[in-house]
């Protein structure tokens, strides 16, 4: 027991002694340090000056015993550290550079290096045109004796790398890669100018530019690498590595020399790789709306660079990816692929050179909520690309859009029986001349497609019928459906389609026959040409695109817009160059029938010119008044008028964007007749009672009425007609303008004479037959008009110089719409034929 306690007290003695002993030697070393730091710092750097070859500036330098103990750290702030090329640049800009030494070598004037952190730095490394870098700084000593017995070495186990950005600019190469990381350790061995490099950590490659291409952009990898790099024969030995980037791990092994040449040759395998792994790899643009998309099953991804980097040549480089019974879905969406394959490889002799560039995308199979598929995709020379592909399969159009939605379109139901297949020079399609040159063939069945579509849910209900592809033309076979609230049938062609779909500012042709039920007009347009808004002015939009080519027969069994009602709608529509002309449509409505013929020049974006003939037949009078909203005036009302009129009408106009009348550009010369008309209680006639002692002149009703109407300058022109009622027979001429001036002359038979009658003794005359006549005229506006005898001076020229007015006006219209009737005769039938020219 007494040896046991005396075994104890000497080993709690020993333990105090040793503890002692390392205390004293701690502050004995702390001591020293204190005391010869500036003695360390001062050979240290004398030191490594030695190896430099350019200017190092260094905002603070400090000993510290306690950052890395044991090691002994010499710690560097704000360095700066100047490159090799001419000129002020930075190599190397760090807040903290910090070295650690085994303090008993550095008490004997040895400085080995094992450990090196660099905290907050960038690095720029570069290769001008002529092949010479910037980061060549240390000095080249050629006497091997002198170089070994330096009293500054390295044998780095631990370098740590923290918030640290290196940027790698090759001008030779045209390189240009950027890599940051928050933290990387390494070791580094060093053996004859041959450095073993091992490092773990987090690296984000922000940009990899290699010629025109941008490779890996924003893409952070975990890391384990080993690397070999011998600065004697300048080349860089990857040893298996992994980069591990989401759930997915790859392998890279590989080589890089540049020596005499940038030669490299790097492989990288993916294990467990998943779909939404490939695409992060990819550029955004062109996966920014596939990235949550996801899979299970086997996928596999494998690259290879490999060549001379340089600036007249680029390395080689191919990526072989696939999977086989893969299911891929999205996880917000029910719709899934199942039992998906796929083959693909993209493969370039130059990485930089589009033009070699080949991709392939074979054995594409799946099914889509039960539904089969198989395809195939190529594509060549991605410059001036040549496509080979072929889809075959019935796919419902509901699982193709719950798969991968379009905000525009909701609602989806029907499917599509399609067996496709295209193959040709893309560039070929932008001339007609060598269109046909691509080959698209085969058949799409439309089987009861239904969808909402735009914020205003416009549906598109039971599409269906067959569409045949023939080269660069589409064929349409009883492609029906309802647009909304209208209805249709199409047969007919779409010429240069492909090309059109394809590419921007291409013309189309469309020969084509429609059926319909009905159309409603008002619909169509706001869907066409934008939505009605409460500002008339911005009703709509209207315009006729210069690539549309359409000759167009119609027969539309009633239509609608505004007020109008039309049925047995016949004609057609030819459409080119901006213009439209219909030379014989007839259709039925407000009790008879009409028809018309016609051109509209929509060339100018501000103002459409339009050139027409309306032949009415039988049209009820009040019901024209009714449909054109009563002229935008409340002087003669649909409700003061009844009777049917038989008309000729010649007009030119010229129209806003909203369809809206420019009304000064109104020229029309109006021949008409009016069978069993009426004229009901209208206000100006009721005042006449004064002047015609007949209470009958609140209901007139009158035989056939003719005249030749004539509107021009916003005047309507109304030479003298005769108009017998059930009350009188009446002479009425004058004038009414678009603003509501009126100025109307009245010839009425004098019945008796009074007392009363005295004061219009100048206004009474004789029409030669023996029946005295009272001139009145009717003047001011339609809100403020008075009704007044007229003098003979004044009847007599006033009737005189209207009828010359009239008939000049008129002559000139004939003579101008001759014209332009005959430049409508003269194109009629060449005017609308399918160029071989498109522009290129």
């Amino acid at each position: 027991m007494s040896n046991h306690f005396l075994s104890l007290k000497t080993f709690k003695k020993i333990l105090f002694y040793a503890g002692l002993t390392l205390a004293v030697l701690f502050v004995s070393l702390s001591i020293s340090v204190f005391l010869f730091k500036d003695k360390i710092i001062n050979q240290f750097v004398q030191e490594v000056n030695k190896s430099l070859n350019t200017p190092v500036t260094i905002g603070k330098m400090d000993v510290s015993w306690f950052e890395k103990f044991p090691q002994l750290s010499i710690v560097f702030t704000d360095v700066y550290v100047e490159d090799s090329q001419p000129g002020k640049y930075p190599l190397l800009t760090a807040n903290t550079i910090s070295f650690q030494l085994n303090p008993i070598e550095v008490w004997k004037g040895k400085y080995t290096i094992r450990g090196l952190q660099i905290r907050d730095s960038e690095t720029s490394l570069k290769i001008d045109a002529h092949g010479n870098n910037n980061y060549t700084i240390l000095k080249e000593n050629k006497d091997k004796k002198q170089a070994s017995s330096g009293t500054v070495s390295f044998e780095l186990k631990n370098v740590s790398l923290q918030n640290t950005r290196v940027h790698y600019i090759n001008i030779a190469a045209t390189e240009d890669l950027m890599f940051t990381s928050e933290n990387l350790v390494a070791s580094i061995g060093t053996t004859n100018d041959v450095y073993n490099i091992n490092a773990e950590g987090q690296l984000t490659s922000e940009r990899i530019n290699i010629g025109t291409g941008t490779y890996l952009a924003n893409k952070s990898f975990m890391i384990e690498t080993d690397l070999v790099y011998n600065d004697r024969e300048r080349n860089i030995l990857i040893n298996p590595s992994t980069l591990k980037l989401r759930q997915s791990s790859f392998t890279v092994h590989g080589t890089y020399n540049w020596k005499n040449e940038n030669l490299i040759d790097l492989v990288t395998e993916g294990e467990n790789t998943d779909i939404q792994t490939i695409f992060s790899l990819l550029p955004e643009s062109a996966t920014k709306n596939l990235t949550k998309y996801q899979s299970k099953g086997d996928v596999y991804f494998k690259t290879k660079l490999k060549g001379e980097i340089s600036k007249r040549r680029n390395p080689l480089f191919s990526i072989d990816f696939g999977f086989k019974d893969a299911t891929i879905f999205h996880p917000e969406f029910k719709t899934r692929i199942e039992g998906a394959s796929l083959e693909g490889s993209f493969a370039s002799s130059e990485i930089s050179d589009p033009r070699q560039a080949t991709l392939v995308l074979k054995n594409i199979k799946g099914s889509l909520n039960g539904e089969s598929f198989a395809a195939n995709f190529i594509l060549q020379n991605f410059s001036d690309p040549e496509v080979m592909c072929d889809f075959k399969g019935r796919v419902d159009a509901a699982s193709v859009f719950d798969f991968y939605p379009v905000p525009e379109i909701r609602n989806v139901s029907g499917s599509l029986l399609a067996d496709v297949s295209f193959e040709g020079r893309i560039g070929l399609l932008k001339k007609r001349a060598t269109a046909q040159r691509v080959s698209t063939q085969g058949t799409v069945e439309l089987q009861n497609i239904s969808l909402l579509y735009g914020d205003d849910k416009v549906p598109l209900q039971n599409l269906k019928g067959s569409l045949q592809f023939s080269n660069n033309d589409l064929a349409l076979s009883n492609v029906a459906g309802e647009l909304g609230n209208s209805d249709f049938m199409l047969n007919g062609f779409f010429k240069n389609i492909i090309t059109f779909l394809l590419f921007e500012d291409q013309p189309i042709g469309i020969e084509t026959d429609l059926k319909s039920e009905f159309i409603d007009l008002n619909q169509l347009l706001a869907i066409g040409f934008g939505k009605p808004s409460a500002n008339k002015e911005q009703e709509y939009n209207f315009s006729i695109s210069r690539n549309i080519n359409l000759n167009f027969n119609c027969d539309v069994k009633a239509l609608q817009y505004k007020r109008f009602h039309g049925s047995d709608l016949k004609g057609d529509l030819l459409v080119k160059n901006e213009m439209a002309v219909s030379r014989n449509i007839t259709l039925k409505s407000m009790g008879g029938d009409l028809k018309c013929s016609g051109i509209v020049d929509a060339k100018n974006r501000k103002a459409i010119d339009v050139v027409s003939t309306i032949r009415l037949n039988g049209i009820y009078v009040d019901s024209i008044f009714y449909v054109f909203e009563n002229f935008q005036q409340d002087f003669i009302q649909d409700k003061h008028l009844k009777g049917q009129a038989h008309a000729d009408v010649n007009m030119e106009m010229v129209l806003k964007p909203n369809l809206r009348l420019f009304p000064e550009t109104l020229i029309a010369d109006i021949g008409v007749v009016i069978k069993k008309g009426e004229l009901n209680n209208f206000e100006p006639m009721q005042k006449l009672k004064r002047y015609i002692k007949d209470d009958g002149l609140s209901r007139l009703r009158f035989s056939d009425l003719k005249n030749e109407i004539h509107i021009e300058n916003k005047t309507i022109y109304i030479p003298q007609m005769e108009v017998r009622t059930n009350v009188t027979s009446l002479k009425v001429s004058g004038t009414h303008t678009f603003d509501q001036h009126i100025d109307y002359r009245i010839i009425t038979p004098l019945r008796q004479r009074g007392a009363a009658d005295l004061e219009a003794k100048d206004a009474i005359g004789d029409d030669g037959s023996g029946q005295s006549k009272l001139y009145l005229k009717i003047t001011g506006t339609t809100d403020d008009y008075r009704i007044q005898y007229d003098t003979e001076a004044v009847k007599k020229k006033i009737v005189n110089d209207l009828k010359n007015e009239v008939k000049e006006l008129r002559e000139a219209f004939k003579n101008k719409g001759t014209q332009k009737k005959k430049e409508v005769e003269l194109e009629k039938d060449e005017y609308f034929e399918w160029d071989a020219e498109q522009p290129q």
